[in-house]
């Protein structure tokens, strides 16, 4: 269970640090995120198998969403060892006007 939190937490980190992801995203139906003993990740689903990552992109987006999804894949993909990746985009966060 520690180790998925920390291959988890390596993700999320990984998966903040892409250019065009605004946040983690939370999951629509069921929250979306791998538990531990008084703690969670957020927006990073760790199974045996396979590792989902829920994104929200910023927009206006600096590359198609499919182009994006590869980003973060290929960012992730390399930590989860061996684990199919899924990338999820939840939704987007339309960036507000700086002099407004």
């Amino acid at each position: 269970m520690d180790d998925d939190l920390q291959l988890a937490r390596a993700i999320s980190e990984a998966t903040l640090a892409t250019e065009g992801v605004y946040s983690l995203g939370v999951g629509r139906y069921a929250e979306a995120a791998t538990y531990g003993p008084g703690e969670k990740v957020t927006g990073v689903v760790v199974n045996p198998g396979e590792v989902r990552v829920h994104i929200v992109a910023r927009y206006p987006l600096s590359v198609p969403i499919p182009a994006l999804v590869e980003r973060v894949r290929e960012r992730v993909a390399p930590r989860t060892g061996g684990r199919a990746t899924m990338i999820v985009v939840e939704d987007l966060e339309v960036a507000q006007a700086e002099n407004l």
